[in-house]
């Protein structure tokens, strides 16, 4: 097996800087792996790391109570350099040592530069001697890339893992060795540790929480969906109508909700429903609840699930419910709630229809098949290799509508994906027009004639190709152009 810390040769696909580190991804027979070259430090300069560290831990009070925590970090060095009488030494390597000692005190210590690198998505550990493997955003020839970072032995990872625990005001310990929380800075971790569950020892799983949220633009920009198709939804959201994003782990799902969410009316009132923070919307009036969890044995009810914050949330009057996920019984609610008005957003996990439809329908969930009609739009995320580039892509491949007609459920594809040509069809808003059944539905709701459904479907998809074409990308300026057309629809401004 060859670790990427062995690697001193290869193709390198992409380098740049991460502060003061390094970053090359490199090709190699066939499999990807990021380096990382961080500063050097030994002899005097690690020495002097050591001494330091080891009266800043005996020392030191609580870090994440401090809202400046590397100035707090500097001021008692400063203190402790002093009183070693080794002021001058610490004046010299101060670089070096600075680095370091943020990075280890104050940050992620070994894994700090994959935490700091904003186009890493995923990061994971199996056990000790095992290279610590990312998932790059720009990099998509590989399901992951092996760094050159890896935990020696059992012990040194276990300490670690108590770290990041610390870090999300947990514990995790023998007598409950697994933990799933959040980072400070809103990243979903997964923990076990020692070998009481995980068979090669303490691991963890850490999903990055995006600086700034993927766009609509983003997703039109990578070809995930055609503009035409992004207009469609468009409607359908502005319509309060349900829409389930259907796939697999990691197909895009949260990504695609994200970018819809933001289409919703500026004017309305959203209530977002998570596990972990994922979820961020534009909206003044966005009202976001998140599930907790007790880890105290005999304390489940303190527990409070994604079925109780539904329920909570159907009674705080909002226009719009999203679940970050669906997976129970909350499912229920959310249809409920859809059948009284209330517009909804949902991902579940399901490769197509069929299978969505015999979940939903099953125990745990238990859906009626009649409910299943209050389900506007089914949109289907994959993860693919493409052939003839080896590029792994994610792709909105389908776009269903469903009919419940007695005991029958019918499916209408309203749009699909051509994996040839790499595009989504059709792209003639008549013939959209003439598949979906739910225009149709938008058309009798609010009186409108199909003249009027087929402008806005292309008024919308013009405005979508010009912020791409303009390269408005960041969220935020997004959303004020979004905001700014809903504002010029209804004469409030010019």
């Amino acid at each position: 097996m060859m670790f990427a810390k062995e690697i001193s040769d290869g193709k390198t696909l992409l380098e740049y800087n991460v502060g003061e580190a390094r970053v090359l991804i490199v090709e190699r027979e066939g499999k990807g792996y990021y380096i990382v070259k961080e500063p050097q430090i030994f002899g005097e300069a690690k020495e002097l790391y050591n001494l330091l560290t080891g009266y800043l831990y005996r020392s030191l009070k609580p870090i994440f109570i401090e809202k400046d925590p590397i100035g707090y970090i500097e001021s008692i060095l400063e203190e402790i350099a002093e009183e070693l009488g080794i002021k001058s030494k610490y004046e010299e390597y101060y670089d070096i040592l600075h680095y370091y000692i943020v990075r280890d005190v104050v940050g992620y210590g070994k894994i700090d530069v994959l935490m700091k690198d904003p186009r890493v998505e995923e990061i994971a550990v199996e056990g000790p001697g095992i290279p610590v493997a990312v998932v790059h955003r720009d990099v998509s020839e590989f399901y992951w890339l092996d760094t050159n970072i890896y935990f020696t032995n059992e012990e040194e990872l276990r300490s670690f893992i108590q770290k990041l625990a610390l870090k999300t005001g947990k514990h995790i310990s023998t007598a409950y060795p697994i933990l799933e929380a959040r980072l400070p800075e809103g990243h979903r971790v997964a923990l076990t540790l020692s070998k009481e569950v995980s068979g090669r020892g303490s691991s963890f799983v850490i999903r990055k929480f995006p600086n700034s949220p993927l766009t609509i633009t983003h997703l039109l920009m990578l070809k995930t969906l055609s503009p035409l198709e992004a207009a469609y939804l468009w409607l359908i959201v502005e319509a309060q109508g349900l829409v389930f994003i259907i796939g697999a782990m990691a197909t895009g799902k949260t990504s695609l909700l994200q970018s819809l969410a933001t289409l919703i009316p500026p004017d309305a009132r959203v209530i977002t429903v998570e596990d972990t923070p994922e979820l961020r919307l534009p909206h003044t009036h966005w009202d976001p609840l998140y599930t907790r969890r007790s880890y105290v044995p005999g304390d489940s009810w303190m527990n409070i699930d994604l079925n109780d914050l539904v329920k909570f949330a159907w009674r705080r009057r909002a226009e719009y419910i999203i679940i970050g996920e669906v997976r129970g019984e909350e499912v229920q609610v959310l249809v409920q709630a859809a059948a009284s008005g209330h517009g909804g957003l949902t991902t579940f996990h399901a490769d197509n229809v069929e299978s969505m439809i015999l979940r939903l329908t099953s125990p745990p969930l238990n859906v009626k098949q009649s409910f299943l009609s209050l389900i506007w739009s089914i949109a289907v995320m994959r993860k693919l290799r493409i052939a003839t580039t080896g590029r792994i892509v994610r792709k909105l491949t389908d776009i269903y509508e469903i009919i419940v007609k007695g005991d029958k459920v019918e499916k209408i594809k309203v749009f699909s994906w051509d994996p040839k040509t790499d595009s989504h069809e059709p792209n003639d808003v008549d013939e959209v027009l003439e598949r979906s059944y739910r225009l149709k539905i938008i058309a009798e709701r609010y009186g409108l004639s199909e003249d009027s459904v087929r402008k806005e479907l292309k008024e919308r998809r013009s405005f979508l190709e010009k912020l791409v074409k303009d390269e408005v990308f960041d969220y935020e300026a997004v959303s004020e152009r979004l905001f700014k057309f809903y504002y010029q629809r209804r004469g409030i401004i010019k």
